[in-house]
C-alpha cells in the first residue's frame, strides 16, 4: 500500500509535492464585480502589453499572448526554472454578456488591468410600480 501510495504520489505530474507549489493558470488574475460590469487584473510582468491579445465576445474573455524563452548565457546552465515560458491562451466565463465596444484594457506596472461593462440588455433595471 505504502509502495502504491509513492508511486502514485511521485508521478501524477497534476498533483503537487510536499514543499511545491501546485501549476496554476497564467495569468494569475484578480476579479471585482459591480452592478455596472467587472475588472479584471492580470498579472503579466515582464511582457509588453502588444503582445498580448484580449478579446470578448458576448460573455466570453480570452487572454492570449506569449512569454519569451529566457536562455541561460552560454556555458552556465539553469539551476531553477520557475517562471513560466511559451504561448498561453485563458478564457474566463464572464457571468453576463458584456458590451464589447466599452472593453477598455490598460497596463500599468506589469498588471494588465481590463474594464468590461454589461451590456444595457443585461444591466439591471428598476421597475416602476402603476397603481391601479
Amino acid at each position: 500500500s505504502l509502495q502504491s501510495d509513492m508511486n502514485r504520489l511521485l508521478s501524477a505530474p497534476e498533483s503537487p509535492r510536499p514543499g511545491r507549489r501546485a501549476r496554476s493558470a497564467y495569468p494569475p488574475l484578480n476579479v471585482w464585480s459591480s452592478p455596472d460590469g467587472l475588472v479584471i487584473d492580470a498579472e503579466i510582468p515582464g511582457l509588453d502589453p502588444a503582445q498580448v491579445e484580449v478579446s470578448v465576445d458576448g460573455d466570453e474573455l480570452t487572454l492570449h499572448g506569449k512569454v519569451n524563452v529566457q536562455e541561460p548565457p552560454a556555458g552556465e546552465t539553469f539551476l531553477r526554472q520557475e517562471r513560466p515560458s511559451g504561448e498561453f491562451q485563458r478564457t474566463l466565463q464572464l457571468p453576463f454578456r458584456a458590451n464589447t465596444g466599452a472593453v477598455k484594457a490598460t497596463s500599468r506596472n506589469g498588471i494588465l488591468r481590463i474594464s468590461i461593462p454589461r451590456s444595457e440588455e443585461e444591466k439591471p433595471r428598476k421597475i416602476a410600480i402603476e397603481s391601479a
